[in-house]
Parts: C-alpha cells; structure tokens; sequence
C-alpha cells in the first residue's frame, strides 16, 4: 500500500461544457428568451469567449476549456483524469422556455455540440444530454436521439424545471424512459433557491451576500430535488434508474436522519407518499452521488451514507467552486489576480479527497499535510482524525462507480 493513493484510471463524472462560439449565430432566434445567454468569441482574447445574455450583454468571461476539447484534454493530463464526462452548463438547459419547438431545437443544438466535444477526443470524453423537461413528449424523442445518434450514455436535469418539482408526475414519463433506454441521470442544482421571484427571499439569497445562492441555494435545491424525488416514487417505481446528485448529494445526507424522522413523528402527513423511508431509498434505489464535498468529514457522512459502490468523482470542472486549486503555487494569485485569503494554498485536484485521505495509522501524518489548511483540532480543543479509505474504496469511487452509473459494467 502505497501513500497517497494513485489510480491506473480516473473518471470524473462531474464536468461541465458551455456552447461554443460556433453556435452564436444558430441561436440568434432565441434571444427573445429573457434567460437566454449563448457564447461569442472573444474581441479581443483569442483563448477566451464571453456568455452573452437575450440582450446582447456580455456576462462573463469564460476560458476555452469550457468548449475546446484540446485544452481539456491538457488539463485531464495534468490531473491524471483519464475520461471527463461532459455536462451542459445548467443555465443554458431551457427550462425557461414555453414554446416546445424551441426548447427542443436549442437542447438538439446543445447536445450535438457536447456529442462533438466527445467524438473528438472518444477515450477522453463521455457527453450527456440535455432535454426539454416542460414537453415530456418531445424529451424522450430527444432522449433517444441522443442515445441512438449521439451515442449518449444520459442526461443532465436541474434540480426543478422552472419552478415545478422534478418528482412532478408530469415529469415521471420522462424517468421511466429514461429508465427503459438505460440512460443515467445527472441531477445539477440549478433555480429555484438560487434564483427566487419572491421579493423578501430575493434580498436574503442575494448573489453579494458571500455567493449564498452557490454555496447554500445550490445544496438546499439538491436535497429538495432528492426528497421529492424520493417522496414522489420516483426512486421506488424505477429502482433500476440510475440517478446521479451532484455536489455530494448537496444537503440531503446532512438532512436524510431528519427527513426519516419526520414520517415517524408525523405519519398522517406521509400518507400518499412513497412507502420507502430515506434510508431504505439510498439502499435499493440506484441512487448515486459524486464526491464534491470539500470536506472530509462531509465526504465521510456521504461514504456512511451511500457507500463507496455509490460515490463517484466529481470536480465540477472548469468552475472555480471545482476541486481544482485556483491558486498558483509562487504567486499565491488566481487568474484574476485576487491573492489567497488562507496562509497556504490548498494545492487541491479532481480525487483529491479520495487519493490523499489515510489508510493505516502510518499515513495519518502524511494525510494531514494534504489537509493543512483544515484545523487539527475540533472546537472543543480535542485533536481530529481524518476519515479513512481502502484502497478498494479509493478505485470504486475514482473508476468503477462512474462506469456502473453509466452503464458500461
């Protein structure tokens, strides 16, 4: 057994891709859309594009790893990742949009430029699809075509479709096709409490409040998608369905005692929902989670939780809340110039958490090295033990859990 842990193969399961500049002009239809945004090269960087909103105005800066396989490729190399798979960026997936012909062409537009992305590089990269969730009809067209043409292995929803609950039973066909074609599902936070209408919950999530709306609303819009997910039958009909949730699961295995509890304490309220208690859900429902915790105590509540045969890698590349060091080791810079508000850099990579956590009592020291800027101590003054991992566990999560969710074993 050898200190820190490293991989024959690494597939990171949680990634993400814009549009690329190609596409500007094949969606200038749809800028009437008010969410609408769409990439265009940039004037002045030729390395970089900006996303543009429906009215032409530049909202942010982005590199060409979101859309240039080459640079990811480079990227995986540095990394170690031996296969990426590719999830549209989840603004761009149209929820928003109420006309079935246009949701529809602007998922077919996203999905064959990801199915470009990976035919590129074909041991590189694996894409999934996006889908327009408000036409359940024309979804599982699009479904299927992504499967059959594309050679898709699943598809990425957000966690609400404008607003509706995704264990809507307007949305079940949609999962039960998905569950008869044997196609995984990545379910991505996007909306709902990260972007509310209502005035007073608009201030309290507001974007300047230290980015509440990713680092909270985006855990919060999991574990109510994982609930109403579970509560709506979903996972009870389709057992067999393969569903992925990002971030760790977001807050639900923090919250999974809690949601068991309140059926004990208040069953008249539980009536006509499913019959399978959180727990018995995550043990005989293909429920499945990647690794993105930050922490190691929140990894090690997902791993009691799910299991290592559940958990698989995810880095959320290319975006700055990724396991991926933004920081550069000299300077102690980002990109942006910002300098690190930490004494050291985190020195952090995709399978970070997994590669570096200890086995046996004689990495214990060497682990925490990889853990600096973690305290040593808990609160209470009392010294802290990292989690331990087998180096079973460590190959199932970096490799094999991502080839089962999507269905390649």
């Amino acid at each position: 057994m050898i200190y820190p842990y490293k991989p024959a193969e690494k597939w990171d399961v949680h990634t993400h891709t814009t549009l690329s500049p190609a596409t500007f002009d094949r969606l200038s239809k749809f800028t009437a859309y008010e969410k609408f945004v769409r990439i265009r090269a940039h004037d002045a960087k030729p390395c970089c594009a900006v996303m543009v909103n429906s009215q032409g105005e530049v909202q942010r800066e982005i590199e060409d790893n979101a859309y240039e396989g080459k640079v990811r490729v480079h990227d995986c190399d540095t990394h170690g990742v031996t296969m990426q798979v590719l999830s549209p960026t989840p603004m761009m997936i149209p929820d928003y949009v109420d006309n079935e012909r246009d949701a529809a062409e602007i998922c077919k537009i996203l999905n064959d430029d990801n199915a470009r992305l990976a035919a590129e590089f074909p041991k590189r990269f694996m894409a999934l699809g996006a889908l327009p969730m408000r036409f359940p009809d024309a979804a599982i067209r699009e479904m299927a075509r992504a499967r059959d043409d594309l050679g898709m292995r699943g598809v990425e929803i957000n966690t609400n479709v404008d607003g509706m609950d995704i264990g809507h039973p307007f949305l079940y066909p949609i999962f039960e096709a998905a569950a008869n074609l044997n196609l995984a599902v990545f379910i991505h936070p996007w909306g709902g409490f990260m972007a509310p209408e209502e005035k007073m919950l608009q201030n309290r999530m507001n974007l300047n409040r230290n980015w509440r709306p990713w680092l909270i609303g985006m855990g919060m819009e999991t574990a109510i998608a994982f609930d109403s997910m579970r509560c709506s039958g979903v996972h009870e009909r389709l057992p067999d369905l393969r569903v992925l949730y990002a971030h760790g699961g977001g807050a639900f295995t923090g919250l999974i005692g809690r949601l068991e509890h309140g059926a004990y304490c208040r069953p008249d309220l539980f009536e006509k929902r499913s019959q399978l208690d959180p727990y018995a859900t995550v043990r005989e429902c293909a429920v499945y989670s990647d690794s993105l915790t930050h922490s190691p105590w929140g990894f090690e509540t997902l791993l009691h939780t799910l299991g290592a045969n559940r958990i698989a890698m995810g880095s959320d590349y290319p975006y700055p809340l990724g396991e991926i060091d933004p920081f550069d080791s000299a300077t102690k810079s980002d990109p942006k110039g910002n300098g690190c508000p930490y004494d050291q850099i985190k020195g952090i990579y995709p399978g970070h958490m997994i590669e570096n956590l200890p086995g046996p009592d004689t990495d214990m020291e060497q682990a925490w090295k990889k853990f600096a800027w973690i305290p040593h101590e808990d609160a209470g003054g009392n010294p802290r033990s990292l989690p331990r991992l087998t180096d079973e566990q460590r190959q199932r999560m970096l490799s094999g859990t991502a080839k089962e969710w999507l269905g390649l074993t």
